[in-house]
């Protein structure tokens, strides 16, 4: 018998995964956001639904311009996209052990057309900068200690590129040669608030997301992503005795976002739309994340 405290009280709020798509050509370029994480007061932890705003929805909705390619992965001369295959091997850089025990208790956020989830390259490194400027005192350490967990996870092996004054817009270019270079940019990890990031307004503590390309209807992959963390909330949360547990659940929870992972509606995993008890990463959550390690390298993207 499960012995865990209820893990909601009151009615939940709707909760939910935002989309962005845009598609000219053969390349299809989408952002994918998991449902905002939000910190309740006693210790319920639900999610609200999310949308990165107005003109996001499919093409029958209306559409941006987005960058195509050619036939073989290169760049069209003038297209806003950086030369593909920038540090990828010919094999996966990490191979994460199965976890000990089997489970169906995960769901991803974005399939491809053969059912296989969506995911990074294991066979690239996944940058990633952070906007350190409202940062609690620790904070560096428990996003440290949760990407290591997620790169135990996954196989993918993650690389730290500094400080950055980026902010984080839900219409971020997922290529900025100016400040990153000829690559994708790197995943952001921002601390922050709702005055900035509006998608962080009322009890929402965290957001997170990645961007796939594809081709046609190739298979899909994630380039790039963004992590919206809540300074002030988290800050507040962190002044708690077990405050830290609380915070790392939720770093944890957004960076599983990020890698592909959706909501569930069983309690005892990290990705039930509450946090309860903050106990890492479940035998469903590490069962979709092994899934996701599964993804195919990318030397076209």
């Amino acid at each position: 018998m499960d012995s865990r405290p209820p893990r909601h009280a009151g009615p939940r709020p709707r909760t939910g995964v935002g989309y962005r798509s845009v598609l000219t050509g053969a390349l299809l370029l989408a952002a994918v956001f998991g449902g905002a994480l939000v910190l309740d007061d006693p210790r319920v932890k639900q999610l609200l639904d999310v949308r990165i705003g107005p003109g996001n929805a499919r093409q029958e909705d209306g559409e941006r311009a987005a960058p195509s390619h050619d036939a073989h992965g290169g760049a069209q001369p003038g297209v806003d996209t950086p030369p593909p295959g920038y540090e990828e091997a010919d094999a996966p850089l990490g191979t994460p052990d199965p976890p000990d025990v089997g489970s169906d208790s995960y769901r991803f956020l974005a399939v491809n057309g053969d059912g296989s989830p969506v995911g990074y390259s294991p066979c690239r490194p996944l940058h990633y900068v952070v906007n350190t400027g409202l940062a609690p005192a620790g904070a560096g350490q428990l996003v440290a200690e949760a990407i290591e967990t997620i790169s135990a996870a996954t196989g993918i092996e993650f690389v730290y590129d500094g400080t950055t004054q980026e902010q984080p817009s839900p219409q971020r270019p997922p290529y900025q040669p100016d400040a990153y270079g000829e690559r994708w940019a790197p995943l952001l990890i921002a601390w922050t608030t709702p005055e900035v990031a509006p998608q962080l307004k009322g009890k929402v503590i965290g957001t997170g997301g990645s961007t796939h390309f594809s081709y046609g209807d190739g298979p899909k992959t994630f380039v790039t992503g963004g992590l919206d963390l809540d300074a002030p909330q988290i800050a507040n949360e962190l002044a708690n005795p077990d405050g830290h547990l609380y915070a790392r659940a939720v770093i944890l929870h957004e960076l599983s976002h990020v890698m592909g992972l959706d909501h569930v509606e069983d309690p005892r995993q990290l990705m039930y739309p509450e946090i309860g008890l903050p106990e890492g990463l479940a035998d469903g959550d590490l069962n979709g994340l092994y899934e996701l390690s599964k993804a195919q390298c990318r030397k076209d993207l």
